[in-house]
């Protein structure tokens, strides 16, 4: 079994001119961990969550809806390396290990 872990963030960073950076401000807003081989679910983003930063430890397919489901045709991610999505508040991410 693989663990996808979640932090969720409410913004952007900003550098000294108050302009955002690609990078989320810490604290995050909550934390999340996913244990997935087949297809599983992450509880709902929380109300103020904006962006979503993921780390996989094994490489993972996923998707990112009310109601997702992940598939071995859905966007494929590597392992040990983080991606940052905009996501809804109130979504959730979906991880199926990658083959």
């Amino acid at each position: 079994m693989a663990t996808l872990w979640i932090r969720e963030y409410r913004r952007l960073g900003v550098d000294e001119s108050k302009r955002e950076m690609p990078v989320p401000s810490e604290p995050g807003v909550a934390d999340q961990t996913v244990t997935f081989t087949t297809a599983m679910q992450s509880s709902a983003f929380d109300a103020a969550t904006r962006y979503i930063r993921v780390i996989g430890s094994a490489a993972f397919h996923y998707a990112v809806g009310t109601n997702p489901t992940a598939t071995t045709s859905s966007l494929k991610w590597p392992s040990d390396m983080p991606l940052d999505i905009e996501v809804p508040s109130g979504n959730k991410i979906s991880v199926i290990a990658a083959s």
